[in-house]
């Protein structure tokens, strides 16, 4: 009875093992179908992702483009410095654009400075082409680089046939998309429908060898008619999955036609492998455990939700995320934002970059950098409400995108930055930062603006922003678009106008406070352009911001000391003579050199020469600056402050540096109800910079009551138009000497 009951035991104890075999056999069998096939509509989906993120970067160059276009069809095929001008006033530093006459092959391009002629066969060619499309990617023969261009067909205003061409390099294009997944291991490719490779990874995982999808297939021996089936689904634009061998292994392809562009497509290939790797884990713990089948069943559930929960939330973070802050990428950024336009009317951008970024890169090292990068974006999600969306474009360059109807709110939301952002990381050195606004009522369009158009506008108003101004933010409007169109008239008269010496000094006299004597005199640059003058404040701001405002110092310094020099060899009475110093000198490592190089060039004798600096510029830059004061100061130059008392100097660090004049800035002259308070503030000043051994120069006196202000202290000199308004060089030393 035992033996029996043994006998059925044994029997049940097999069929159950048999049982829970092959229960286990087709549960991992069925398991292993499905996650195949959600893994690759995963694969599938992202490939899809990534070709609307390039589609949507496609897209942008045909906006902007036909933006071009607008706006140069207006002119005449011979207008040749207008075309300029507008090639100039869209060039960007990762594109460049082309404009051909295809009647005569002139052809224009902001990588050229003069006009050049077409080949006849490319001429042709652009005959031959369609309305408006994009080019396959090519050498450029400018720059000898792979490029890809898109174009626009279209006429002059006196009817000549032209074609645009906005054109970026294929790294561009690589280095904005993520052409990799699953830890490098697979990789997009962009394909026409004959399978020639046109835009690949650079990875050094990736097959960089092969030119067509078809040449690593057939030599592989793949099944023909899946091989035909494959070319047939390309040519009809078709998207799917497809399984092929190469070198021993197998691998997916899944591919999605391009939107913007027919007969593109973007492929993305994987080891099937590492498709399956997550699945063989859940595979070899559901064989361990069969003899708990239920508890097995539970567990290969739970590991393939969390499985693919977490592959899922790899891919998203990987296409829409940027790896070092952990904001959206422009891709992610440019979709949501379509998102909140089509639902709002009052959307807004703020466009932010840090001021001097690259330098301070250099000072204090990349690791560093990338701190202050997430120190900005940790800002920006802190001071951003829920509904608002933030993205690191690129570089030091940050997206910040809401809705809002009151300016004035938007306005102290890019004050509250700048505020946060100049407590920097440490107290030892401040993030300053230019914000440019575009509100959607700003733009005349309540619907159908595109989101990458009111991000261009916002970066054009954080272009024009100075860097002088306390708050450096500006909102964009139609005003603005003129001023940067004047501006570029400016940028293009510029060089031209310092070779012809169209740029004037006068001198404005510093005298006692009883007005009798010339003490000394501050050198004030013109601009004489086509016999009219231009006012400092159209150039000098425009000129700080594009660098050119060195070259201008330093012009008017040697002409200076000419003039100096002219008269130590007539033997005529000289007095130092002060020259203003820009900001934009302060990261010019040969600053100092050069000046001290001109001072002994003309042999100009120690403490003629005053360099003037504002007090922002000091104050602000007290690192950058302290070496550069004492250097100059070693070699006979003075040095002063200027606009003293007019932003938030600090008397600790006053004390330490080489100043030897400091200049009362007017506004402890204004005529308010506070002038006894100024008064004493002022009495109080002037004592305390004549205890630091510093001269004092009262500036922006106009009239007498301002005068009596300083009659009783011992302010050493007057400058201002109660005494003299800024003169002509020969005028002022004919004061200086009646007798001359």
């Amino acid at each position: 009875m035992r033996t029996k009951f043994r006998l059925i035991m044994a029997v049940v104890s097999i069929v159950s093992a048999l049982c829970i075999v092959i229960t286990s056999f087709y549960f991992i069998r069925n398991v292993q179908t499905q996650l195949w096939k959600k893994t690759v509509t995963d694969i599938l989906e992202v490939t899809t992702q990534g070709r609307h993120a390039l589609d949507t970067y496609i897209e942008k160059d045909y906006d902007t483009l036909s933006l071009f276009v607008n706006e140069i069809s207006r002119l005449k095929s011979n207008d040749t410095d207008h075309i300029k001008k507008i090639i100039e006033l869209f060039d960007e530093d990762v594109t460049s654009f082309y404009c051909s006459n295809l009647m005569n092959s002139n052809t224009y391009s902001d990588q050229s400075d003069g006009v050049y002629t077409l080949s006849e066969e490319q001429r042709l060619q652009y005959l031959s082409m369609s309305d408006s499309g994009i080019q396959e990617p090519y050498y450029d023969s400018f720059t000898g680089v792979k490029t890809i261009s898109v174009y626009e067909r279209f006429t002059f205003a006196d009817g000549a046939q032209a074609i645009a061409l906005k054109s970026r390099t294929v790294q561009t294009v690589v280095d904005s998309f993520a052409l990799s997944f699953f830890d490098n291991t697979g990789f997009s490719y962009i394909v026409n429908d004959r399978g020639d490779v046109l835009i690949r990874s650079l990875h050094r995982n990736s097959n960089r060898t092969f030119q067509n999808l078809f040449d690593i297939i057939d030599l592989e021996g793949n099944d023909e008619e899946k091989i035909n089936i494959f070319q047939s689904k390309l040519k009809y634009r078709s998207s799917g999955s497809v399984q092929f061998h190469y070198q021993d292994k197998e691998y997916i392809y899944c591919y999605v036609p391009m939107e913007s562009v027919d007969g593109w497509y973007l492929i993305s290939i994987i080891p099937s492998d590492i498709v399956m790797s997550q699945a063989n884990t859940i595979i070899y713990n559901a064989i361990g455990l069969c003899v708990l089948i239920m508890l097995c069943l539970a567990m290969v559930g739970y590991v393939f939700y969390r499985s693919n929960k977490k592959h899922h939330q790899e891919v998203e973070d990987l296409a829409f995320y940027d790896n070092l802050t952990k904001l959206y990428r422009y891709e992610k950024f440019l979709m949501e934002g379509d998102r909140i336009l089509r639902s709002s009317k009052d959307a807004f951008v703020l466009y932010i970059d840090i001021i001097g970024f690259k330098l301070l890169n250099d000072m204090e090292g990349y690791d560093y950098g990338d701190r202050v990068l997430k120190f900005m974006a940790d800002m920006l999600r802190q001071v951003s409400q829920p509904e608002d969306i933030t993205c690191r474009i690129s570089g030091d360059d940050f997206i910040l995108m809401g809705c809002c109807e009151s300016k004035d709110e938007i306005l102290e939301l890019a004050s509250r930055i700048q505020d946060l952002a100049a407590k920097g990381l440490d107290e030892n050195r401040s993030i300053n930062t230019r914000i440019g606004i575009c509100m959607q009522k700003d733009t005349g369009q309540t619907s159908g603006i595109e989101i990458s158009s009111m991000i261009d506008w916002a970066r054009m108003a954080q272009k024009s922003v100075d860097e002088r101004s306390e708050k450096n933010c500006r909102f964009y409007n139609h005003q603005l678009r003129s001023t940067l169109i004047k501006d570029a008239e400016l940028e293009k008269d510029m060089n031209r106008a310092l070779q012809k010496g169209e740029f004037l000094y006068l001198i404005q006299p510093k005298f006692t406070l009883d007005g009798k004597h010339i003490v000394g005199g501050e050198a004030l640059v013109r601009w004489l352009r086509n016999g009219v003058f231009v006012g400092p404040g159209e150039f000098i701001p425009l000129f700080e911001r594009n660098g050119f405002i060195r070259r201008l110092d330093e012009y008017v310094f040697e002409k200076v000391c000419q003039d100096i020099q002219d008269r130590i060899q007539r033997q005529l009475p000289i007095v130092p003579i002060s020259v203003n110093v820009s900001r934009a000198h302060l990261y010019w490592d040969n600053f100092a050199d050069t000046y001290i190089a001109i001072k002994e060039k003309y042999q100009i004798p120690d403490g003629i020469l005053e360099l003037e600096l504002t007090e922002n510029i000091l104050i602000r830059n007290v690192q950058e600056v302290l070496p550069i004061m004492k250097k100059l100061a070693d070699n006979g130059f003075s040095c002063s402050i200027d606009d003293f008392g007019s932003g938030y100097s600090s008397l600790n660090t006053l004390k330490d540096l080489p100043v030897d004049v400091v200049k009362m800035d007017k506004v402890f002259f204004d005529q308010n109800d506070h002038m006894e308070r100024n008064q004493i503030v002022l009495r109080n000043m002037i004592m305390m910079a004549k205890q630091l051994s510093m001269k004092v120069v009262a500036e922006g006196i106009e009239n007498e009551a301002q005068l009596a202000m300083i009659k009783d202290t011992e302010c050493d000199m007057v400058q201002g138009f109660l005494y003299a308004r800024p003169i002509d060089k020969q005028e002022f030393y004919k004061e200086l000497d009646p007798n001359e």
